[in-house]
């Protein structure tokens, strides 16, 4: 059996445990910079999905605010929004009355006051107001005043409320067949709705 002649084997032993230490080295700095960069990247990752999640909630906020805008928009064309438009209110009922030819209509229309109702709350930089309007209808029967009330819906865009209505027969029962006369009275008292935004 031949002697192993260490003298001739030390340098090739030295250059490949050098290289192997080389090698364990290069790979832990490998390994230690990959997780770096994987770090990096989960963060980079985390950054990126916060972006497009506040993004989307922007992006959904202006369709509100537009959403938002458009409705005020339309309530402030209509009235209901701003200052009260007490002459399209009477427009309105003087032209329902015009398609249903009520035998009487008079209307008396009260300054404007705070609209106050039950458990009705308001938040703070909004004031609604209503102004009440006193009707006095002679009808031929009962389904004209609820031809008037749809009649004013379908009409005008402004809300309105009926705080109250009286009826009373004026004539005989036999006599109610009449369509020219006033077989019944009511009195009601309505409300027309102003919304003030600040």
């Amino acid at each position: 059996m031949n002697k192993i002649d260490w003298f001739y084997l030390r340098r090739p032993l030295t250059i490949l445990a050098v290289s192997m230490l080389l090698s364990v080295a290069v790979a832990l700095i490998g390994y230690q910079y990959e997780e770096a960069q994987h770090e990096e990247y989960q963060k980079a990752l985390a950054t990126l999905q916060s972006t497009h999640r506040l993004y989307s909630n922007i992006i959904n906020d202006i369709d509100l605010l537009e959403q938002y805008r458009s409705l005020y928009n339309e309530y402030k064309a209509s009235g209901l929004v701003g200052k009260e438009r007490r002459l399209s209110w009477v427009e309105s009922l003087e032209s329902t009355n015009d398609a249903l030819r009520l035998p009487v209509l008079t209307y008396n229309l009260h300054p404007q006051e705070e609209f106050k109702r039950p458990d009705f709350k308001i938040k703070r930089g909004v004031a609604v107001n209503s102004s009440p309007m006193e009707l006095s209808i002679g009808m031929l029967h009962e389904e004209d005043l609820f031809a008037l009330l749809e009649g004013l819906r379908l009409s005008i865009k402004n809300l309105y409320t009926v705080d109250s209505c009286s009826l009373v027969r004026q004539s005989d029962i036999s006599r109610s067949l009449e369509t020219k006369r006033t077989n019944l009275r009511t009195q009601c008292t309505i409300r027309w709705v102003t919304i003030d935004a600040k």
